[in-house]
């Protein structure tokens, strides 16, 4: 069987064709009993499914799931209060002990007597010696 022909007649069941190809098929429906059979079996093949798609859900099916879904995340939202609540009281805790913290590290770096920053930084005399001497070559 020709592909050109099947591929005319899968479009046929969607879609109207030009008239050139349902010429085109017709002829070849009415020479090729093998394409007729093939043409029987699709539409059949059709009907039953879409038969059975009306029965594959019963009524009310999409309502049952939509509320299992919210009953699913209420369950999961019984920790929420008590969580909101937690976190309203860490939050000033939180940001009050941060506060403190950045303010006694900038008071260390400023202080010369605690770290020095000549010490931070320090490079010996004889470490730049010894980079200066070693052989590149």
């Amino acid at each position: 069987m020709d592909r050109r022909i099947l591929k005319l007649l899968y479009r046929s069941l969607d879609s109207p064709l030009k008239k050139k190809d349902e010429e085109w098929l017709k002829k070849a429906l009415e020479e090729s009993e093998e394409l007729r059979q093939q043409k029987i079996e699709l539409l059949s093949l059709r009907q039953s499914v879409a038969e059975s798609a009306g029965r594959s859900f019963p009524p009310g099916f999409a309502e049952r799931v939509r509320r299992r879904m919210h009953g699913s995340q209420k369950a999961k939202n019984n920790l929420d209060p008590q969580f909101r609540a937690y976190r309203a009281v860490f939050k000033p805790f939180a940001i009050a002990t941060l506060a403190i913290l950045i303010i006694l590290v900038a008071y260390t770096v400023s202080q010369d007597e605690l770290l020095p920053k000549d010490k931070i930084f320090y490079v010996s005399d004889l470490t730049a010696k010894k980079l200066l001497q070693v052989p590149v070559f």
